[in-house]
């Protein structure tokens, strides 16, 4: 029997782990590239906005600067509770401090920027003083802040990315804290 061999001249591909990295590698970066526009011929520009968004976590930092005002206030005027009222705006100072460098560090300012300040607070702030005399701050005032603004917080890490959740998480506990333990 004869058993007819390929023709010498007929050589078959060599297929081997290289050549297919290879050419997967060439096939994902060009998918990437069209993707990306490369090929497009297109320049893609971003333009900032002229307003930028608001950061979420403004709202929480203006309120923790404004609970450590009241809790000075209210251990000023109570002086039965002073060391507990101190522990309290020494707490919620630090944690204003610690939202406007993640605000900082999100819009991409150095950490010697000035800290934000909210729309709001540059309206409260240059507003002509009132005639009428607020109320001065209690106990139960601040309680009732502390639990609003924990809540806030709590509710705000859940729709944060979950670096910005920790820190409202750690937030939020620690207005949970102060209310079980200081006051």
């Amino acid at each position: 029997m004869n058993v007819v061999s390929p023709a010498p001249f007929i050589q078959h591909p060599v297929i081997n782990r290289r050549r297919i990295l290879f050419g997967a590698t060439a096939l994902v970066m060009m998918a990437v590239g069209t993707g990306c526009g490369f090929f497009s011929g297109e320049q893609k520009t971003v333009e900032p906005s002229d307003t930028p968004a608001e950061d979420p976590l403004l709202p929480i930092a203006n309120a923790a600067r404004a609970d450590a005002a009241i809790a000075t206030q209210v251990a000023n005027s109570s002086p039965t509770r002073a060391v507990q009222l101190a522990i309290i705006a020494a707490e919620r100072t630090a944690h204003a401090t610690a939202l406007d460098a993640e605000i900082a560090r999100a819009a991409g300012k150095g950490a010697n920027s000035p800290s934000p300040v909210s729309a709001a607070a540059l309206t409260s702030a240059s507003a002509a003083p009132s005639t009428a005399v607020a109320p001065a701050p209690t106990v139960e005032g601040l309680r009732t802040r502390l639990q609003h603004n924990q809540s806030a917080a709590a509710d705000l890490a859940r729709t944060v990315p979950a670096y910005r959740a920790g820190l409202l998480g750690s937030v939020a506990a620690a207005c949970a804290a102060e209310l079980a333990v200081l006051l």
